[in-house]
């Protein structure tokens, strides 16, 4: 690839697409084992800022002017009213500063490439194949290192301190199932539910290849894929994979049933066996798999808790009042022991208690908007989309940034504005 033809804004946008992969890999070893300061280890809120920049310069070139509709005065009005509600409650610089990096990073991230795809000197195809063998090379070093020694992952600064990360702490080096010793699918991310949403954005990016035409090895990988999501053992990603799933089989039934009847069977008993297998491997702790009850309790209790925090106070309570910034603004001894108090375990319900109900119903909007965008012109991310939105209600699953900036990074390919 001849770097050299291509303009900042491309050059940029291709470092994300190749380095997201890899990112918490690299801030865990930049943080932990090389001491690098704090601000220096947020390269990929540098390089969406230099997105930004690059892409201002690209419209000063062309002597043009972003020319804006209703989905970009949502997002902006979105953007505006976190800043809005966070100054109105006496909140300042690091509430807004950590609010920008998970809030509002990855429709930022949209909306720059959405408006930049005029100036993007890189073919659609040529940057999904770009994150495609980025993505497997990450997938593949994982490998490496779990059949030679997964606890090499240390030697990159990862926590020997196993499934219990304590804020302040590097990230450890698997998680648990409770109550049952296994050891769940997190890859060389921070956790096993991010695992499966990079999982779900990586399976879309196959799927994209598969639109002209099927072949064997694509039916290998996304197998490949659905057994890493399984062995994330998370509930909430293998529930809405079988409704996800359903609904892509529902909106091309017919298609499906007139060309591919025996592709479809074949898939059919390969996910039975899959499935067979782990309920024969696992019968003895399927209850621990699960039910979880310590989990399952402490997730409806915070929820419970998020919403009330909302009823005091409808129309929120600022940015950096909720899971995962909240920690970054407050004394870790006051946080430590009072997690329920501000860890809801839902992305929609933490909408809900920092902006309020103005503040969430815009971000559903735009979710609602964007779906219904990408639903004309691609019904497979548009099961994505539903899979990653369903998650979130049972998770704050968008706090991976590195994800969600792929993610929606992606999104712009099927709503980006054009000019002439």
């Amino acid at each position: 690839m001849n770097l050299k033809k291509y303009n900042l804004f491309t050059l940029t946008t291709i470092a994300l697409v190749i380095l997201m992969p890899f990112y918490v890999l690299l801030k865990v070893f930049f943080e932990y084992q090389l001491g690098m300061s704090y601000m220096w280890i947020l390269f990929k809120e540098w390089l969406v800022l230099l997105l930004g920049v690059a892409l201002i310069y690209e419209f000063y070139k062309a002597k043009k002017f972003p020319q804006l509709e209703v989905l970009d005065y949502l997002i902006i009005a979105y953007f505006a009213y976190w800043i809005l509600i966070t100054l109105v409650n006496g909140l300042w610089v690091s509430n807004l500063f950590h609010g920008w990096r998970y809030d509002f990073m990855f429709f930022g991230v949209f909306l720059l490439l959405r408006h930049g795809k005029h100036f993007l000197q890189i073919s659609t195809n040529k940057l999904i194949r770009i994150f495609a063998w980025s993505g497997w090379i990450s997938l593949l070093l994982w490998v490496i290192l779990k059949v030679i020694w997964e606890e090499f992952l240390t030697i990159f600064g990862f926590n020997y301190y196993v499934s219990n990360w304590t804020f302040q702490w590097s990230v450890p080096i698997y998680h648990w199932v409770e109550w049952s010793g296994i050891r769940r699918f997190q890859w060389i991310l921070d956790g096993p539910n991010q695992m499966a949403f990079f999982l779900f954005t990586y399976m879309w990016a196959v799927l994209y290849f598969t639109k002209k035409k099927f072949e064997f090895h694509h039916g290998i990988i996304l197998i490949a894929l659905f057994i890493g999501i399984v062995a994330t053992f998370s509930r909430s990603a293998l529930l809405w994979f079988v409704w996800g799933v359903g609904l892509l089989v529902l909106f091309n039934l017919v298609t499906l049933f007139k060309k591919y009847k025996k592709q479809m069977l074949i898939a059919l008993a390969i996910a039975v066996v899959i499935l067979g297998s782990i309920a024969v491997v696992f019968e003895k702790k399927i209850h621990s798999i699960i039910v979880r009850p310590g989990s399952t309790t402490a997730h409806i209790e915070r929820m419970g808790v998020g919403i009330q925090k909302f009823i005091e106070k409808p129309f929120g309570y600022g940015l950096a009042t909720s899971w995962p910034w909240y920690r970054q603004v407050h004394s870790w001894p006051l946080t430590k022991d009072d997690e329920k108090q501000f860890i809801p375990e839902s992305w929609f319900v933490q909408q809900l208690v920092e902006g309020g109900i103005i503040f969430f119903s815009l971000f559903c909007t735009i979710l609602v908007i964007i779906s219904i965008r990408v639903y004309k012109r691609s019904p497979s991310f548009f099961v994505a989309c539903v899979w990653i939105g369903v998650m979130n209600i049972f998770l704050h699953i968008f706090e991976a940034t590195y994800v969600s900036v792929l993610f929606f990074l992606f999104l712009w390919l099927l709503t980006a504005k054009k000019y002439a």
